[in-house]
């Protein structure tokens, strides 16, 4: 089918989709659901997203029931903004690189799997900074410890130092898992795809480390996109070039460059996919124009007390309690 009809097929819906927002949706729901249908990031999510809240509407229209959007945004908003934002930039050291880091958390792996998927981390780690030229691929800044390499690591100094992170986009602790709280994760997987509008099965198990699913940013602009406060969105019709976008009252005054080109310094290193720095994007793009953020600020204050008082601060753990407390604040809200 021509790109030109499935663009104005998935408007379409998506302008079908927008009134039974408007007219049959709760308050609390609009400012996300519209969020959803305007800022995915493709034709493809853009028609997923539109058939649920139309679906949605046939139902209120015959019972006069309006749960079924009520659900269809708690479902993108609990398995999509709530889990990339709580896991994200919990990407674990390995190892060898706890001396250097200054982490000590390493040693708190509950089973062999998980170790051998943080283990794994250290080759992905090196090759994405070589990759990246041990850069800041946003900021540009170089990261010191890239010196003991050798001159030929920073030839291009201008844009100053700063210790570089590598960052997974799709966050490392959604990774598949045995562990018994990992219960949400097939919700979250199949969420990602429908508002992705791509196949993430790659990821689920093993793939999350791949090199297209990991940046090298400075620790500064880590920070501020594993947040959802920075992100790189894809330029049409120029390849690996991205406008940088960021959100809140600090990441806009971190004066990042308004574009970036990504580069490959290792021909044999795949580039981040642009598919999954748009879905990252995107979900940042939602979770602004959500009106959502009082209960977002809430959960993360309730994840602050509960990580210093658990005896299991695993992701999985986290990411349950956070649904959890959405849904309480879910139910007040209906009151």
């Amino acid at each position: 089918m021509p790109a030109l009809t499935v663009a104005t097929e998935s408007q379409s819906l998506a302008a079908e989709a927008a009134t039974v927002v408007r007219k049959f949706a709760h308050l609390r729901d609009q400012a996300l659901l519209l969020a959803l249908l305007e800022y995915a990031p493709n034709e493809r999510a853009k028609t997923n997203v539109a058939h649920k809240i139309i679906q949605c509407g046939d139902s209120y229209k015959a019972e006069g029931d309006s749960r079924c959007l009520s659900q269809v945004a708690d479902f993108f908003w609990r398995n999509v903004i709530l889990p990339v934002r709580v896991t994200g930039g919990k990407t674990p050291e390995p190892r060898s690189r706890l001396s250097h880091s200054g982490l000590s958390s390493a040693g708190d792996v509950r089973s062999p799997a998980e170790t051998e998927a943080i283990n794994d981390l250290k080759t992905v780690i090196e090759t994405a900074a070589t990759r990246d030229n041990h850069r800041c691929v946003i900021s540009g800044k170089l990261d010191p410890e890239s010196i003991a390499s050798g001159p030929e690591a920073f030839s291009v100094p201008g844009n100053g130092l700063e210790v570089t992170r590598v960052a997974h986009i799709i966050p490392f602790s959604l990774r598949d898992s045995s562990r018994a709280t990992s219960g949400h994760l097939p919700s979250i997987w199949s969420a990602l795809e429908c508002f992705g509008g791509i196949d993430l099965g790659a990821l689920m198990h093993g793939g999350i480390n791949s090199l297209d699913n990991v940046i090298t940013l400075s620790a500064t602009v880590h920070r501020y996109f594993t947040e959802l406060q920075v992100a790189l969105e894809p330029i049409p019709d120029s390849p690996n070039t991205y406008a940088v976008r960021t959100w809140g009252k600090v990441a806009p005054r971190l004066g990042l460059p308004k574009t970036v080109k990504l580069l490959s310094t290792a021909p044999d290193a795949p580039l981040p996919n642009p598919a999954y720095l748009a879905l990252h994007c995107a979900i940042c793009r939602v979770l602004w124009a959500s009106a959502r953020g009082e209960e977002l600020k809430d959960v993360l204050e309730d994840l602050e007390e509960v990580a210093m008082l658990a005896s299991d601060g695993s992701s999985a753990n986290l990411i349950n309690i956070a649904i959890y407390r959405s849904l309480a604040f879910s139910r007040i809200e209906a009151y």
